[in-house]
């Protein structure tokens, strides 16, 4: 089996289910249209740079732009990792995000009730 097929395949339910992450995100409204877009335009743009890893290596190699060894297991093993850090940490920030819009939320009920129990005892 192909070291470049290795990665694509390795790869490919990580980015898969970034973008479903993404999506989901967008549609339960965690996420604005601009972040939603950039999120998986983002992941697109991974999956096709896995996609294309051969051919632009074989482009680079054949006009002497790199002088390189093939892509080894390390290699492919090193990327994977990389790529699962991205999704971990795009998780992550996520659900930082969503939690600090709730206690945001969360502070500003409080301030109203507080604002309306000191207005109660002033009129009294």
């Amino acid at each position: 089996m192909s070291r470049y097929l290795l990665l694509v395949i390795l790869n490919t339910p990580l980015i898969i289910a970034a973008m479903m992450n993404t999506v989901v995100g967008y549609k339960l409204g965690h996420m604005g249209r601009r972040r939603f877009f950039f999120g998986l335009s983002f992941w697109l743009l991974i999956f096709a740079a896995l996609v294309f890893v051969k051919p632009i290596y074989s482009y680079l190699f054949s006009n002497n732009l790199t002088q390189t060894e093939p892509l080894s297991l390390f290699d492919v093993m090193q990327i994977t990792g990389i790529i699962f850090t991205l999704f971990i940490a795009n998780r992550a920030y996520g659900k930082v995000d969503v939690l600090e819009r709730k206690v945001q939320d969360l502070h500003q009920e409080l301030s109203i009730k507080l604002s309306e129990k000191n207005n109660k005892k002033t009129r009294n």
